[in-house]
C-alpha cells in the first residue's frame, strides 16, 4: 500500500492519485438555498468531494461540524428541491434536528439518516446539541 503523497517520481500506479483529495473549509463561499451566516453560526462546513476537486465526480459531500450555542439553531436552509437524491447522515449521538419532507415535519435525534428522493421539497433545522452532519448530494457541484 502506498502513501498518497506525491514523491516526485513517476510510477505507473500513480494514474489514479488525482482521485485522492484533501477536504477544505467551505468558509465564505455561497451555498444555494442556505444562509452563509446561519451555517457559520453552527460551525465549519467542510467540503470533502465535488467535481471541482475531482473531475468527473458525480457526488457532493459536505461535513458540517455543529454546535448549537443558543436555545435553538438558526433557520439557515430554505425549503427547496433537487433534481437528484440527497442524504443527511448524522453518525453520532448528540444532535436534535427537525426536517421538513414535503408537507410533513419530523423531529429526530442522531444517530439517524434522512434520505430525500429527487424532487421532494425539504429543509433542515438543527435544534440543539453538538455533533456532525454529513450531506451527500448526487450532483457533481452544488455551490
Amino acid at each position: 500500500m502506498r502513501d498518497h503523497k506525491n514523491t516526485g517520481r513517476s510510477h505507473k500506479w500513480e494514474k489514479y492519485e488525482k482521485l485522492i483529495v484533501k477536504p477544505f473549509d467551505w468558509e465564505d463561499r455561497d451555498l444555494v438555498f442556505h444562509s452563509k451566516q446561519g451555517m457559520s453560526e453552527l460551525g465549519p462546513l467542510i467540503s470533502f468531494l465535488n467535481q471541482k476537486m475531482v473531475e468527473g465526480a458525480d457526488l457532493n459531500v459536505f461535513v458540517h461540524h455543529i454546535e448549537v450555542k443558543g436555545e435553538t439553531g438558526p433557520d439557515y436552509v430554505e425549503v427547496h428541491t433537487h433534481d437528484v437524491s440527497q442524504a443527511y447522515v448524522f453518525p453520532e449521538p448528540g444532535l436534535t434536528f427537525e426536517v421538513t419532507l414535503g408537507d410533513e415535519k419530523y423531529r429526530a435525534e442522531s444517530p439517524a439518516t434522512v434520505f430525500i428522493p429527487a424532487g421532494l421539497k425539504h429543509n433542515l433545522k438543527i435544534l440543539k446539541g453538538k455533533g456532525i452532519e454529513v450531506c451527500i448530494l448526487r450532483k457533481g457541484y452544488y455551490g
